[in-house]
């Protein structure tokens, strides 16, 4: 009867984080570049069911066009570094950039670009080409503002998320390699553009149905354990 009751009170944990999975997928149907995760559920020696990690799908987004120059988005492996507020690096494939007022290319946050990108005042037609390369017009004419790289990691579903669209490495992810786009196994920039969510709204919906229901089957387990168990005190009694 115990085992029953652990069982259920397992399976209990397990879909609740699957819910709580399924609804922040959910919740970022349109951030730019979000990756849908998943929990990853294994047997227990105890008979009962935990979740062992939330997975990440590196699966590619649909793009986006935006006709934004500083729009970015990777068509491929790899992810835009920028220096968050603690010193630390964040990864994003979130590529809706703009200009901060030091005329820095950051993030809709305001996180700059690693390695950082500054347009001078008074610079028009900023292009940024499938390589990385940004160039502006200013009054002497086009300059090269710099080079854009890209990260990438042998385990990406590894990263962790650290909230506002940013994965953080972990020893599960590896470190990041930085690399130029197009080079080697790194993907090519899309400009005026961005990488749209890559989640399946519909599979999402049905992971939902089913956890739901493994939720209440589980719940109806319990009951019924604590029913037997009152039961069969009452008799001993």
């Amino acid at each position: 009867m115990l085992d029953a009751l652990f069982s259920a009170l397992s399976g209990l944990g397990v879909s609740s984080r699957k819910i709580q999975t399924s609804a922040n997928n959910l919740a970022n149907v349109q951030t730019s570049g979000f990756k849908a995760s998943r929990a990853d559920v294994a047997d227990t020696k105890t008979g009962g069911a935990t979740v062992t990690s939330v997975s990440r799908s590196s699966a590619q987004g649909s793009i986006l066009t935006t006709s934004n120059p500083m729009d970015l988005a990777v068509g491929g492996n790899g992810f835009f570094q920028v220096a968050l507020p603690n010193g630390g690096t964040g990864f994003t494939r979130a590529g809706n950039f703009k200009l901060d007022g030091a005329g820095r290319l950051v993030t809709s946050d305001g996180n700059p670009l690693i390695p950082e990108i500054a347009v001078p005042a008074g610079a028009t037609e900023i292009a940024i080409g499938e390589t990385g390369q940004v160039n502006a017009q200013v009054a002497g004419g086009i300059v090269n503002l710099g080079q854009i790289q890209l990260a990438n990691f042998a385990n990406p579903a590894g990263l962790s998320a650290a909230g506002g669209n940013v994965l953080l490495e972990t020893a599960a992810s590896g470190a990041p390699l930085a690399g130029n786009p197009g080079t080697g196994e790194f993907g090519t920039l899309i400009s005026g553009a961005v990488e749209g969510s890559n989640v399946d709204i519909a599979g999402e919906i049905v992971d939902q149905i089913v956890a739901k229901a493994a939720f209440k089957a589980n719940i109806s387990v319990i009951k019924t354990a604590d029913e037997m168990t009152g039961s069969i005190l009452d008799i001993k009694a």
